[in-house]
């Protein structure tokens, strides 16, 4: 299963406060639109949405609702959502 560090989990909340989202809606994680350069790599959004669809797995860690895409599940796994400080800014990464 996909674990989300704490900075990440405050990093989202406020992301979903900044939206106005309600206090039900969650953060999905899905493949994004935009094609990736690398053969083989899978490009992520992140979307706030009130309910997750139908086939995402969702879990809840420290009050934060997460939807992730089916088809994301197994290559998540294992893996932890966690933020990295960029010269512009907090930034969300995979490790």
């Amino acid at each position: 299963m996909l674990t989300i560090s704490d900075k990440a989990i405050t990093l989202l909340k406020a992301a979903k406060m900044n939206e106005g989202a309600p206090a039900e809606a969650g953060v999905r994680i899905q493949r994004s639109a935009a094609a990736s350069q690398d053969r083989g790599a899978v490009t992520l959004s992140l979307a706030i949405q009130k309910t997750p669809a139908p086939s995402d797995e969702s879990f809840e860690q420290d009050g934060l609702r997460i939807f992730v895409e089916d088809e994301l599940v197994e290559p998540l796994d294992g893996r932890t959502l966690d933020v990295r400080e960029d010269k512009e800014g907090p930034e969300l990464v995979l490790l």
